[in-house]
């Protein structure tokens, strides 16, 4: 059997809580904290246990070049780390692991022609709310999780294959409200995630790589599937280096 190279998928919240276009947002706390701090640092010690040679993060492909200057920077002692999870674990890692660059492999364009789901929500307003009310009460269990559990754990918890499809079906329900809703996930959501998994892929080069994705949880439930389907890598899980 040809080998191939390992990739482990981290789903992760938005450590600083940026107004990025998602359903809804965790209020959480401080990253920068002492305490954090020392839970970044010690979740940076078991994740580098994977000893990754290349790091990919939930950051614009066509800013590659930013990314790169902003990571140099940071690596030269000229950028000081914001709370934004790629800083605190996807800059941290790669420093900690000698990593020359990091690569940005998220794709979120507007597409012309689909709804937008202010258009779902004018449209089916009961059904919409309905839909948010269950994801407003999900949300805040995992908000109390986070507050309360140290972030290893909190990411232990997140990414298990339970928590991981509960965050999907929130987009399956979304796409039984009406064409706008099948329209906004299936032309905007799935190929969303196509275009990071084909640019993930583009960005595993050898065979003996070791890759470390680090995006937002909504993702990874389509992302592990088509990782997996493409029979290209091995797919591994945060439980999988526990």
């Amino acid at each position: 059997m040809r080998s191939r190279a390992a990739v482990l998928l981290l789903g992760t919240i938005h450590f600083d809580r940026p107004d990025n276009g998602d359903l809804l947002h965790l209020r959480g706390v401080s990253m920068l904290t002492p305490d954090r701090q020392k839970q970044i640092e010690d979740a940076l010690n078991v994740l580098s246990d994977f000893r990754p040679t290349k790091i990919m993060l939930e950051s614009p492909s066509e800013h590659q070049q930013d990314l790169t200057r902003e990571y140099a920077a940071y690596r030269a002692g000229k950028l000081t780390l914001t709370a934004d999870e790629r800083h605190q674990l996807g800059f941290r890692l790669a420093s900690q692991n000698g990593l020359d660059d990091i690569q940005a492999v998220d794709w979120n364009q507007l597409i012309d022609g689909i709804p937008s789901l202010d258009q779902l929500r004018r449209e089916k307003p009961e059904q919409f709310d309905e839909i948010i009310a269950r994801e407003t009460t999900r949300m805040q269990q995992m908000e109390q999780e986070f507050t309360e559990l140290p972030l290893l754990s909190f990411l232990q918890k997140i990414n298990t294959d339970g928590r991981v499809q509960e965050m999907h079906q929130t987009y399956l329900k979304l796409a039984c409200l009406g064409e706008s809703g099948m329209e906004w996930v299936s032309r905007y959501w799935y190929y969303r995630n196509l275009m990071i998994f084909k640019n993930i892929l583009a960005g595993v080069t050898e065979p003996d790589e070791r890759v470390m994705v680090i995006y937002g949880l909504a993702h990874v439930h389509l992302l592990r599937q088509f990782l997996t389907d493409c029979d290209e890598v091995t797919l591994l899980t945060l439980d999988d280096i526990m």
